[in-house]
């Protein structure tokens, strides 16, 4: 799911950088509807013809062809991108931006109005999904849960997004010489979305639950087991909730809040049904390990440590590149002026963020042998995930950069490796050197950011 949302923020930020064309014509709405709902549709229609039609078509013929279209049906990550192609040509083709507020232009909100651009993207990705778990399902799943769920995993990560565009909304609505104090300080923008991201990753549980369907777990004996485990670590969260997945079966678990006045834990009902009790405890002592190396308010530093090198990057970068550009070119593709931004956006988030958390991941998953003393157990918990989560066991090293989380076949050999004593392994039981250089770069970014707005 991690893909999605970043093909989602992808598109969202590149229709807040659109720029409309000096020279729009007139709007021909139900010419230009028709269009979108074509592009929309696209990706959806063609993934359904490779993962359905054409292995239907091939089923009995045992050749190479049939092989490499089975083997294709896996590769969601193809046809998301696609949405996102097919949504770009939209955007910069059609004028997405442009139609959306000549059709909306009842609505007030300027800024709000313009995100509701991004909806062609949405229905693109959920349907694409959709296609691909019918193609791949082996139990029956209730298709309104299986819509709601992913509308809304595609939704929680726009919603600081949302905020902060509400904010702006109600910005523009304050006396003018406000607004002129914040464009020649255009710093404060940046730092009224802090508090947006801080605020979303502190009350992360509460929206969670807001979301999702939960129940405060009622099993006695796993509950005293978890909290002979809490007293055990010496850390402190507010409860563990269970959230009920319904048919969908999805085995998982999450540690949300950065306070402990609010921090949660999450288990679904699927491992409660389908896990033994020392697999469970493993997997909340992996949690717990988040919690014990503070990987949550990790994670808000380098949502933070972006928004202030990304302006630098815009500065030294960007700038100077398209400079080089001839200006007409520039004009003709305005998509051009978007590439570097998405670029720098892909590489921060892709490679660099999730770089980071599947170090973090192994960190945990060492925490949790050492607190359980049970290294069997949560190797046993993590093929167990892989199997109810249609989760290949091994993955490619270069696709596996794509991924937040290690492979389970990487994980597991980093797990005996640990229980072997090698030392490169072990240092992972202390703060990684990331964490340590994200604290120092964070305040001379901000530093630096400060200095070039007040000179320039």
């Amino acid at each position: 799911m991690g893909q999605l949302s970043i093909i989602l923020i992808v598109g969202f930020l590149c229709l807040f950088a659109y720029e409309p064309p000096e020279d729009i014509g007139p709007i021909y709405t139900t010419q230009t509807a028709f269009f979108y709902l074509i592009l929309t549709i696209a990706p959806i229609l063609l993934a359904y013809i490779v993962t359905t039609v054409i292995p239907r078509l091939l089923k009995s013929y045992q050749s190479l062809t049939a092989s490499v279209f089975s083997n294709f049906r896996h590769f969601r990550l193809v046809f998301e991108v696609l949405c996102l192609g097919t949504f770009l040509f939209g955007l910069y083709q059609l004028d997405l931006p442009v139609f959306i507020n000549y059709l909306f232009s009842f609505f007030p909100f300027v800024e709000l109005r313009q995100s509701f651009g991004i909806l062609p993207l949405i229905i693109s990705l959920i349907g694409v999904r959709l296609v691909f778990h019918n193609s791949n399902r082996a139990s029956e799943v209730r298709y309104t849960e299986l819509l709601s769920f992913h509308l809304k995993f595609l939704l929680l990560p726009l919603a600081p997004l949302i905020i902060y565009l509400s904010m702006l909304d109600i910005l523009v609505r304050l006396p003018e010489d406000i607004q002129l104090f914040l464009v020649k300080h255009p710093y404060l923008l940046i730092g009224l979305l802090l508090p947006v991201l801080a605020g979303a990753y502190i009350f992360a549980p509460l929206l969670m639950q807001f979301m999702w369907k939960t129940v405060p777990l009622s099993d006695d004996i796993l509950k005293e087991k978890l909290e002979n485990l809490t007293i055990k670590s010496k850390l402190k969260y507010r409860g563990i909730s269970v959230w009920q997945t319904g048919s969908l079966l999805i085995a998982n678990a999450a540690v949300a809040g950065t306070l402990k006045w609010n921090r949660r834990i999450f288990l679904t009902d699927t491992l409660l049904n389908y896990f033994t009790y020392d697999q469970i405890e493993t997997i909340v002592a992996h949690e717990l390990g988040h919690i014990r190396y503070k990987h949550i308010p990790t994670y808000i530093l380098f949502s933070c440590l972006y928004l202030f090198s990304y302006p630098l990057f815009i500065i030294f970068v960007e700038n100077p590149i398209l400079q080089l550009l001839p200006v007409n070119v520039v004009e003709k593709y305005p998509l051009i002026s978007s590439v570097g931004s998405m670029l720098f956006f892909l590489l921060y988030f892709i490679f660099g963020f999730r770089y980071v958390s599947r170090r973090f991941e192994h960190q945990a998953d060492l925490y949790a042998v050492t607190l359980t003393n049970k290294p069997d157990a949560f190797i046993a918990a993590l093929e167990r995930l892989a199997l109810f989560n249609s989760i290949p066991m091994s993955v490619r090293r270069i696709f596996e950069l794509f991924n937040t989380h290690p492979s389970i076949h990487r994980r597991v050999e980093f797990i005996y490796r640990f229980i072997k004593g090698e030392t490169k392994i072990t240092r992972y039981q202390n703060y990684l050197i990331e964490v340590k250089v994200l604290f120092i770069l964070l305040p001379i970014f901000c530093v630096v950011v400060l200095l070039l707005f007040f000179l320039i």
